[in-house]
């Protein structure tokens, strides 16, 4: 098989199972789902066990663990990253020191796994897998030093989980996926824990103790050197939007991020330690500028117009209780429209349930998967939660609606990354600043 260009990439991705798109969300847990990578490992040759390897899983805030770790490491080492689901482009994926690989890797990396994988037809990867060993393979072809995996669903059971001698990474863990990961803290942070390697290291940020206790335990049976937020390091307020972070190594005075939030904070200061194991050399001063200048997509991201519009990739409770925070914090007053679109498999009730009083008007739109929540459906909610809301007749309409209302001063992009993504392919080819 033959890839001419990243079009043609992207037509074998689609024509592969999609978890991401299509039910059931992970399949069945019956069964080992490390089988299909492993095997595609071995066949290609790839590696496991990748130099500096950090393996990041959790609910919020693993994405931009990741841009802040870009961010502080990779001016100094060849870094590699690999990160789901994307906004705009499936090459968002991997990307290397920050950006994603050029057209030529993906052409030719696709070329040889598809072409090995084809001699055994007993292996037969979804398109969440085929990006997984991608990375995998960019890692051997580029001989990267620094690596940095994003789990996709869960931890014990994710494809990436085949990595050897990783250091762990575990965000603030909440409620969602619970139709496979479980219904309680318990269940969802011991899955998410299964990252944790034997006698390796892992970084703890903010738990919630019913989860803090399930990865204490896990992390003690593993021998592992855990390092825990607001034990061994934390942040704290300074004067105006700048924070300090402490460690057992010492402080760093006057820190800040373009990146609204405090949970923001947290991720920053995960970010923080990880980078401090790594590069203990890293002066408090580059760490200073490279997070002041690290913009992540699609996280609160401010674009300031007539209206402003503010878009955010929320799409669980805990996400969209982060966003209500700003919207109280920082946008007092404003009188905010929203666009919303989210899947049908999550709690969407307990999600808007955050946003009454902030926000005067909802518009919601379906999105571009079969997973979408119905938007009458979600009307129904919103109804019963008291907002003023309707239902638009396509995203595009939505968008547009958006930028020419005059009654509001604050546009908002919310509920998935497929939403997020969409409107920021629509602002560019709008050709809006």
């Amino acid at each position: 098989m033959r890839f001419p260009d990243l079009d043609a990439v992207e037509r074998h991705l689609n024509s592969l199972v999609n978890y991401e798109q299509a039910f059931p969300v992970g399949g069945a847990r019956n069964r080992p789902k490390l089988d299909p990578s492993l095997r595609a490992i071995e066949r290609l040759g790839l590696s496991r066990c990748l130099p500096a390897c950090v393996h990041v899983a959790g609910t919020k805030g693993k994405g931009s663990v990741v841009s802040f770790l870009e961010a502080l490491l990779a001016p100094d080492n060849p870094l590699l990253s690999f990160t789901s689901p994307h906004l705009m482009s499936f090459v968002e994926r991997v990307r290397g020191n920050g950006l994603p690989l050029p057209e030529p890797h993906w052409q030719r990396g696709f070329e040889e796994i598809t072409n090995t994988l084809a001699r055994d037809p007993a292996i037969s990867l979804t398109y969440f897998e085929s990006t997984w060993i991608m990375f995998l393979w960019a890692a051997r072809q580029l001989n990267t030093r620094v690596h940095v995996v994003e789990a996709g669903l869960g931890g014990t059971w994710d494809a990436t989980n085949v990595l050897e001698d990783s250091m762990a990474v575990l965000t603030a863990i909440d409620y969602d996926h619970t139709e496979v990961l479980g219904n309680t803290l318990t269940e969802i942070a011991a899955d998410k824990s299964g990252i944790i390697k034997s006698k390796s290291r892992v970084v703890v940020g903010r738990q919630q103790e019913e989860a803090l206790r399930v990865i204490r335990r896990a992390a003690r049976a593993g021998q592992a050197r855990a390092h825990y937020f607001d034990e061994e390091y934390r942040w704290v307020p300074q004067s105006g939007d700048l924070f300090r972070y402490e460690d057992e190594e010492g402080s760093i005075e006057g820190l800040s991020l373009t990146t609204p939030g405090l949970h923001q904070r947290d991720n920053a200061a995960i970010a923080i330690r990880v980078a401090r194991l790594l590069a203990p050399a890293l002066p408090p001063s580059r760490i200073r500028e490279r997070l002041r200048s690290c913009v992540i997509p699609a996280r609160q991201q401010l674009f300031p117009g007539s209206p402003d519009v503010l878009v955010d990739v929320a799409h669980n409770p805990v996400s969209f209780r982060a966003l209500a925070e700003t919207l109280r914090t920082q946008y007092t007053g404003r009188k905010i429209v929203a666009v919303i679109g989210m899947m049908s498999n999550k709690d969407a009730r307990a999600s808007l349930a955050a946003l009454p009083e902030l926000v005067s008007d909802i518009v919601f739109v379906e999105l571009n998967s079969p997973r979408s929540a119905s938007p009458q459906d979600l009307l129904v909610i919103t109804k019963e939660l008291g907002f003023n809301a309707d239902v638009s007749t396509s995203r595009e309409e939505a968008f547009q609606e958006l930028h020419r209302i005059s009654a509001h001063d604050l546009g908002l992009i919310v509920g998935s990354f497929y939403l997020a993504g969409d409107y920021l392919l629509w602002r560019m080819r709008a050709g809006i600043a």
